[in-house]
């Protein structure tokens, strides 16, 4: 297996996506001479990419938030997490972010430009941090999966489906625009919680499960989440209006929405969902597509991967 490799996603990054890759790329090879390219070729390849790079040192993704979220499902999968007093064995990963949003790049201090970011995947320094298990079920099947950013379910995975439709715009201006797009048909599902002691069955604007500060481009959803401190921070949003949602969305923004009336957060090791109606998910920008499961069990991970940071 090559010392070093880089599981690339070749459609990250929408329009500025090929010349970012294409640095990174030159950059790259430049600081690890040996290196090895790998390009997933559809969703979930690069999970399977991943799976087949194990054994390497070092592990790069090259993409966006769901890049890294499918590489990390995949060592998850292919290793098993890990006591957080035991080191954790190769490969480290690193990142270098070409995609929509990198939230997770901005919440751990990876540098938004590329070169900077290679050299940090050459130079930085391993950091511990969770990774959130999912386990999914419903009548019939079940499933598990893993992100390391943040999970939506209801309004923001809906907006994150209208996101996926723009071609050029990025970031935090592609959300707000997504946004109000998706107030024109506004749903509010009814749900089962449960977190510790706190249990309620409401229905909800949105359920946000964060390992981060920032997702959506940079709103600050869990102001107070830290990624290394085995802790989930979850916002829950009641039920509420097209006109009342968009006059809170600036709240929700600058991460001042905490002291609504409308709105809860938790912070907790495990949470469990029970949608009693269809909802959207999303996990780090990525649809859950198709999307059949109404139980949803969440669990942090304490420091089960090493993420190289400057």
């Amino acid at each position: 297996m090559p010392r070093v490799v880089a599981v690339v996603n070749p459609v990250a990054g929408k329009a500025r996506g090929a010349r970012l890759r294409a640095q990174a790329a030159a950059e790259l090879m430049r600081l690890f001479p040996d290196m090895t390219f790998v390009e997933s070729n559809a969703p979930g390849h690069a999970s399977v990419l991943a799976q087949g790079a194990r054994d390497a040192e070092l592990i790069i993704a090259i993409g966006g938030d769901g890049t890294v979220r499918e590489v990390v499902s995949g060592l998850m999968s292919a290793t098993g997490p890990l006591d957080s007093l035991t080191p954790r064995p190769f490969p480290l990963l690193a990142v270098v972010p070409v995609g929509s949003c990198n939230d997770l790049s901005r919440n751990v201090g990876i540098p938004a430009d590329v070169i900077e970011a290679c050299r940090a995947a050459r130079e930085g320094k391993a950091r511990p941090i969770d990774v959130i298990r999912v386990e999914m079920s419903d009548e019939a099947t079940s499933r598990q999966t893993y992100f390391i950013n943040a999970a939506g379910f209801g309004f923001d995975a809906a907006v994150t489906a209208e996101a996926h439709k723009s071609k050029h715009l990025r970031g935090l201006p592609l959300y707000l625009v997504a946004i109000i797009r998706t107030l024109r048909n506004l749903e509010c599902p009814l749900v089962r919680i449960r977190a510790g002691a706190f249990e309620a069955e409401q229905r909800v604007l949105m359920i946000a499960a964060a390992n981060g500060r920032y997702y959506g481009g940079g709103m600050k959803v869990a102001p107070e989440a830290k990624p290394d401190d085995g802790l989930i921070e979850v916002c829950i949003a009641d039920s509420m209006g097209r006109l009342s949602a968009l006059r809170k969305l600036p709240r929700f923004v600058a991460g001042t929405h905490v002291t609504l009336k409308e709105v809860r957060m938790l912070h907790t090791p495990e949470l469990e969902l029970e949608f009693l109606e269809p909802v959207q998910v999303e996990f780090d920008g990525d649809l859950l597509v198709p999307q059949p499961f109404s139980r949803f069990r969440l669990t942090a991970l304490p420091k089960a991967i090493n993420l190289r940071v400057p």
